[in-house]
């Protein structure tokens, strides 16, 4: 199970990083990842977990979560479905705005969690997702 949600990783987050409505990903599978090294001596793979930044803050995230179809929204990240999380409105919605950033869990992270369905249905899923976010915007 793993290994297929590492593959499907590694395409969503190539996919993700390049999209104009993403400000950063944080994978580590990706080139771009700042302790790429690091994480190399440390697993074997990039694993299925990915924290992206939308542009937009809260009401882009909430918009975004809200048209996703494939992904389930769930609190806790880790199964064979793809699962997509705000911390910002589910986990750490008790939480004051200025703690939460001094943390970085910003208005506009959102993490997700990616299972074993077909890599190309959920880099669909996402786009379709983003569109109709980005024609909100």
């Amino acid at each position: 199970r793993m290994e297929a949600s590492m593959r499907n990783s590694q395409k969503v987050a190539e996919f993700l990083e390049k999209h104009p409505l993403i400000e950063q990903v944080n994978y580590p599978g990706l080139a771009s990842y700042p302790q790429k090294a690091l994480a190399r001596t440390q697993a074997d793979g990039g694993g299925a977990v990915m924290a992206i930044f939308i542009k937009g803050g809260l009401k882009a995230a909430g918009k975004f979560l809200s048209e996703l179809k494939v992904f389930g929204l769930a609190v806790s990240l880790g199964a064979v479905e793809s699962l997509a999380c705000s911390p910002a409105i589910m986990t750490h919605a008790g939480v004051p705005v200025e703690a939460r950033e001094k943390i970085g869990l910003t208005d506009s992270l959102i993490r997700l969690s990616i299972g074993i369905e077909d890599a190309n249905d959920l880099i669909a899923d996402l786009d379709q997702a983003l569109a109709k976010v980005q024609a909100e915007m």
